[in-house]
């Protein structure tokens, strides 16, 4: 894909949030051997090029947008681009053009899912057991008075 060689108003690294992204500009996502990019207009994503690093095999459109994954040891960058240059260089990539314009939850979705158990090991919680709760609620009633 082609992209400006002077770089853009680069916004934030790290984890992707919503809010975090432009109007106008894309997001770089480095995943493991893949290096995507999508370009974002009015909250959608209008077109997607995906690079595999190790075979240097490009992917565009739907093809690429599939191939995104994003884990907690992806690197996210979000540039914003003015009107102007995006529209040069959305011209310069016509054919990562998606056929359909996707909704930017989509790369929200595609965040690894953790599941409950895997977060109550990590930071070593145990889900309270009834007489925990009991506990729990007797010392408060006995401290307002209402035991």
């Amino acid at each position: 894909m082609w992209l400006p060689s002077d770089d853009p108003q680069h916004i934030i690294r790290g984890n992707l949030k919503i809010s975090h992204v432009p109007e106008i500009g894309y997001v770089k996502i480095l995943e493991g051997g893949n290096e995507s990019l999508l370009l974002i207009k009015n909250q959608k994503i209008i077109a997607a090029w995906n690079l595999n690093i190790e075979t240097l095999a490009e992917t565009r459109e739907n093809k690429a947008l599939n191939l995104v994954s994003i884990s907690p040891e992806s690197r996210i960058e979000i540039y914003k681009l003015d009107d102007k240059m995006f529209s040069t260089i959305v011209d310069l990539n016509e054919e990562c053009k998606l056929p359909l314009p996707a909704e930017i939850e989509f790369l929200l979705e595609k965040v690894e899912e953790t599941n409950r158990e895997e977060i109550l090991s990590k930071y070593k919680l145990r889900d309270p057991s009834e007489d925990d709760i009991d506990n729990l609620l007797n010392d408060y009633k006995s401290k307002i008075g209402g035991g």
